[in-house]
């Protein structure tokens, strides 16, 4: 670790801590202590993630990481931000990655409409297609937002129906106008339409890799509405709206118009983001494009401190939200690698429910006196949460935390089963608030020291469990004069799938002399694992497949594989 990572690490450090003490200090109201808080978050995050990135990718390539975090910040923020003033007035949206994918195939088709030629062959489509395009797909916004209004306001559904409607519809509609309009104007149906025009991609920053644009895009949105909902005689209505419907409507205020315009505000950032999908993609395909960005956009929200009861929550807590979702997100993408995305939804989810249980339940989380785990239904709530702390820990634990520590998934997954298991109990418990204050401090030290101790212990037990494993098969291992393991399983009932299963364990010997398989029913398949186990580590110096089932061809790419391995065949 180099002089910059440190120094980044302090100064990131630093910045939590002094985020934390303002939000104790300094901050007036619930909303400015969420909101630091959040920004303490998100340097821990940074933190946790530079400490964990062996590439160190937040300092070695900050500017790369940069760009990336804010191109994919500014997209969500947008649609939170409409997702936000719906929460706000009481209602909810589920459509906003529907309304994506439709408003983006509008925006296409208008341009197929404009310009069949240019589209068609890639050609410049012209200032005047473009702003007609734009134009009309922000129109068809405000009409989508009308439409959830009309829905609720006049037809009398729950907001929750009327958006879980147009959430199923409206991609459909949108295949359906986008195979339409290619086979009426580019002479066969397509999927999918796809937009070259330079100046059109540059408007997200597509041709040149800049996201100042989208950022200012992004500054502009969240002031104007900060206005809105901060400064003036709507916004404070908007509040009342989401406090008590009834109260604002027998208090005068036009609690339809209301909701008009919220619905209206997050559809037509919605079709903003489908304009900037397709400018930033360069394609519009409504059967993949902004699919679960819904539960993104609501958790963005209620990550940044809206309740989902309405009346509670601001613009910036939302933008702050927003970019700590992305940031543990994109954490994650840096520390496994390959992958990530598979997590994605789970992290997603996961933030979702500890938000709104923070929001709802923060006394009793931080140790008050109201008790979260009560009767039958309270053990089956610590089982529960126990086993799902456990199978987190097998998927997540040892991808995050390869190269920091020796425990493999199933050991991860016990301590963190055990752990939660006695910080559940704690919360459970009767003690006073400051015992339990004290017993917490106690329970994250002894977690520390439980895993550094268990760490130190692992490699000696995967040392046992070889042994053990080789003398049940038949075999023996022995040791030299210098310190190297011999591991002999020649003649015995050794299969792939037994030594696929000793491998692992063999690697925390600190030297092995030779492997022997000979006279085994070990395959390519086996010399293979024998490769990808000790491929950049301690290297056998001579493995024995005398007699076994292994080919020539498998004993080449394992020489390949292993530098300067002996192998005798």
């Amino acid at each position: 670790m180099n002089t910059s990572v440190v120094a980044a690490l302090i100064a990131m450090i630093i910045a939590a801590v002094t985020m934390i003490g303002l939000r104790r200090l300094v901050a007036q109201n619930a909303a400015q202590r969420h909101q630091l808080g959040l920004v303490a978050a998100i340097f821990i995050v940074l933190c946790c993630t530079t400490l964990l990135d062996e590439q160190h990718n937040y300092v070695v390539k900050w500017e790369l990481s940069l760009i990336d975090l804010l191109r994919q910040t500014t997209m969500l923020a947008l649609i939170s931000f409409g997702a936000a003033i719906v929460i706000i007035a009481g209602g909810i949206d589920l459509s906003a990655g529907s309304v994506i994918a439709f408003s983006a195939s509008i925006c296409a088709s208008f341009m197929v409409l404009l310009a069949p030629e240019a589209v068609n062959q890639s050609l410049p489509l012209g200032t005047g297609v473009i702003v007609t395009a734009i134009t009309g797909t922000l129109i068809v916004g405000l009409l989508i937002g009308s439409l959830h209004a009309w829905l609720i306001t006049e037809v009398g559904l729950p907001p929750f129906v009327a958006t879980l409607g147009t959430l199923v519809g409206l991609r459909s509609l949108a295949r359906a106008i986008v195979e339409s309009v290619t086979q009426t104007m580019l002479g066969g149906a397509r999927t999918q339409i796809n937009i070259a025009d330079r100046p059109f991609r540059e408007l997200s920053g597509a041709i040149s890799g800049t996201v100042w644009n989208l950022t200012i895009l992004v500054a502009v949105v969240a002031i104007v509405l900060w206005l809105l909902m901060s400064k003036t005689v709507t916004g404070r209505h908007l509040y009342a709206l989401g406090g008590n419907e009834q109260a604002a409507r027998l208090s005068g205020i036009q609690t339809n118009r209301l909701k008009w315009l919220a619905y209206c505000i997050s559809a037509v950032l919605s079709s903003m983001v489908g304009v900037l999908s397709v400018s930033q993609l360069s394609v519009a395909d409504p059967q993949t494009l902004a699919r679960g960005y819904e539960l993104n956009a609501i958790a963005a929200s209620v990550v940044g401190g809206c309740s989902l009861q309405g009346g509670v929550g601001t613009i910036q807590g939302t933008l702050l939200g927003a970019l700590f979702l992305r940031v543990v997100i994109d954490g994650v993408a840096k520390i496994i690698k390959t992958g990530a995305d598979v997590y994605e939804g789970l992290i997603v989810g996961v933030l979702v429910v500890f938000a709104v249980t923070f929001t709802k339940t923060s006394t009793s989380l931080a140790f008050g006196n109201r008790r979260l785990f009560k009767g039958p239904l309270g053990w089956i709530t610590i089982l529960n949460l126990t086993l799902l702390s456990a199978v987190m820990m097998a998927l997540l634990g040892a991808k995050l935390l390869k190269g920091q520590i020796q425990m493999n998934a199933a050991w991860l997954a016990t301590v963190a089963a055990v752990a939660t298991l006695c910080l559940l109990l704690l919360v459970r418990s009767n003690l006073k608030p400051q015992l339990k204050q004290m017993l917490g401090v106690v329970w994250a030290v002894g977690v520390i020291g439980a895993v550094i101790g268990l760490d130190g212990l692992y490699p000696g037990a995967q040392r046992r469990a070889a042994v053990g494993m080789v003398q049940r098969l038949g075999g023996s291992i022995t040791q030299d004069e210098d310190g190297s393991i011999n591991a002999d399983l020649g003649g015995t009932e050794c299969h792939d799938a037994d030594l696929k299963r000793l491998l692992p364990r063999l690697k925390y010997f600190s030297k092995i002399g030779s492997l022997g398989v000979n006279n085994t029913s070990v395959t390519d398949s086996g010399l293979d694992a024998i490769g990808k186990t000790f491929q950049g580590s301690q290297t056998p110096a001579r493995v024995n497949v005398t007699g076994s089932q292994v080919t020539p061809s498998g004993v080449r790419k394992l020489q390949r594989t292993l530098d300067g391995v002996e192998v005798l065949h």
